[in-house]
């Protein structure tokens, strides 16, 4: 589990830059359209892709609750 898909790392640099920019994590919508997906559910199984390698936290049942883990 040691290597990303590209669209699992276009999500995680959308995710960075967008919380470096607002200062907030991006909504799944936010996500959708910056990756120019047409479903939230696609947008759902890259996040989790993403907190199962470790590269963000989600907390569940809260808004614009990711965070990127560093390192």
């Amino acid at each position: 589990m040691c290597c990303m898909t590209k669209r699992q790392a276009e999500l995680l640099k959308y995710i960075t830059s967008y919380i470096r920019w607002h200062g907030y994590s991006p909504s799944y919508e936010d996500m959708m359209k910056g990756l120019r997906l047409k479903s939230k559910s696609g947008i759902h199984r890259l996040v989790y892709a993403l907190v199962k390698r470790n590269k963000i936290k989600h907390h569940p049942y809260n808004a614009r609750s990711i965070e990127v883990v560093d390192g």
